[in-house]
């Protein structure tokens, strides 16, 4: 799977999934960053969230490799 990053916070592969990076206030007001997941072909805005990049594009693997066994 190929990863085009389109801008600092957003990466999409050749089959049109995206991942978009968030920074997020906790409670405490520290910044949390979050990768949320988008399928291609969802309405879903997003389907998933990890706290990696690495975690994110390994679930969307993982996706398309049970689609294809």
């Amino acid at each position: 799977m190929h990863w085009t990053k389109i801008h600092a916070d957003w990466w999409c592969n050749e089959f049109g999934d995206d991942i978009y990076r968030y920074e997020i206030l906790d409670d405490e007001d520290r910044c949390q960053v979050e990768y949320h997941i988008h399928r291609a072909g969802e309405r879903l805005p997003w389907n998933g969230k990890t706290l990696t990049l690495a975690e994110a594009q390994c679930q969307l693997q993982h996706s398309h490799d049970a689609l294809t066994t």
